[in-house]
């Protein structure tokens, strides 16, 4: 298909996709929703002009890897016939990894050079590429550095992309989550628990605000607010005198200890660790406090387990209750698309052929008062976190009510 690409006229017929990061839903729906544009254009295209759109497997370690010599594990052929009902599953058909082609390390081994080479031997005129704001942050990097038809699109479960009001993966793992807050509340009533239940969210809490509000939780814990255990304590100890039983949701980025923090709860918190892991009873908790914090290619320091220091705290420091630790973990981003994420996986493949007719090049779908509007590739980044004056904060808590 000819369009306009930096002023001049370009032949697209064969388009690269690749999913990169953490899986979750929406994944595969982005690849029907670009395939369905591109098998529609071609009924009408001149013979020179007919695109095909080839999937390449495991993100952008797909582009490390040799074309002559390794062809079966970089390229899958995409065919709508044959994946078109996989729009309704998560994770990815492509399958995922955390490379990063920028790190210090693959700058020096002139990885970004390789994978450009690569593109050219695979003989794609254009990239799509799916993932968070690291991986839409290569993209737009390596399309400037060597003018290369670039596309994306944000998907995180974690909806902390700048530039949408939603990214796909997050409403899906929101349904999952408030799936397993309900099963284990069930068990609570039953048995007069509170049950701590640690859900993924990296840095921002909309995970845990929207599946902690609508999942009914008692107390419900964000990396955006100043924790204090001390104030958690009392939320759950009311909630066991006016129902016997309670949730706490804990978003896997909420911290103890933070530069952010008063130094009177940092020094408070550390008191009441320190009691915990001097009791043989937690050696586990005591063990991961001691564990080297790991980093994966992007620099993100590898999360979860801030439901168990929780837990524990709340069993050492309170009387004559049961509590239970309970971690969603990578449970809340399998299984099915929901139906919000299919949707906007199929908007967002749309999208990009859309912006690849109008020759709107190097940009990613975002979503604005329900539009599809073009953001910047070269501009994308995370940390849209919670806003403390949003009304859903304000409303986290449900033992607040009572």
């Amino acid at each position: 298909m000819k369009v306009k690409y930096q002023g001049k006229e370009i032949n697209i017929k064969k388009i690269g996709i690749l999913t990169g990061g953490g899986d979750c839903a929406g994944h595969n729906a982005v690849i029907v929703g670009l395939l369905r544009r591109i098998s529609q254009a071609n009924q009408t295209l001149p013979a020179g002009e007919k695109m095909e759109l080839v999937g390449l497997l495991e993100g952008w370690k797909a582009l490390t890897r040799d074309p002559e010599k390794e062809l079966n594990k970089i390229i899958k052929p995409l065919d709508l016939i044959d994946i078109e009902e996989s729009f309704s599953v998560a994770g990815t058909i492509l399958r995922s990894s955390r490379t990063n082609i920028f790190s210090k390390a693959n700058l020096e081994a002139k990885m970004p050079e390789t994978a450009m080479a690569n593109i050219k031997k695979l003989g794609l005129d254009c990239l799509v590429v799916l993932g968070g704001d690291d991986t839409l942050g290569a993209a737009g990097k390596l399309g400037q550095q060597y003018s290369f038809p670039m596309f994306g699109a944000p998907k995180t479960m974690d909806n902390d992309v700048f530039g949408t009001e939603m990214t796909y993966g997050f409403e899906s793992s929101v349904e999952e989550s408030v799936h397993f807050i309900e099963n284990c509340r069930t068990t609570a009533e039953s048995h007069n628990r509170c049950f701590v239940i640690e859900v993924m969210g990296r840095h921002a809490g909309w995970v845990a605000l929207w599946a902690g509000i609508a999942g009914g939780a008692e107390v419900t814990l964000l990396p955006e607010e100043v924790l204090d255990m001390e104030t958690v304590i009392k939320q759950v100890e009311k909630s066991i005198a006016k129902k016997q039983h309670c949730i706490v949701v804990v978003s896997e980025g909420a911290r103890l200890f933070d530069t952010r923090y008063p130094d009177a709860i940092n020094q408070k918190h550390q008191k009441m660790l320190e009691t915990v892991i001097a009791d043989p009873k937690y050696a586990m908790v005591k063990a991961r406090h001691e564990m080297p914090k790991k980093k994966d290619s992007f620099g993100n320091e590898q999360l979860g387990g801030i439901g168990e220091y929780v837990h524990s705290i709340l069993e050492k420091h309170t009387k004559g209750f049961e509590y239970r630790y309970q971690n969603c973990g990578h449970a809340i981003r399998g299984g099915v698309a929901h139906v919000m994420d299919r949707i906007l996986g199929l908007r967002y493949g749309d999208a990009i052929f859309g912006f690849m007719l109008e020759g709107k090049f190097g940009v990613y779908p975002g979503m604005e008062s329900d539009q599809i509007v073009s953001r910047n590739l070269l501009e994308v980044r995370g940390g849209r976190f919670v806003p403390q004056d949003h009304q859903l904060f304000k409303m986290r808590n449900a033992v607040d009510y009572y």
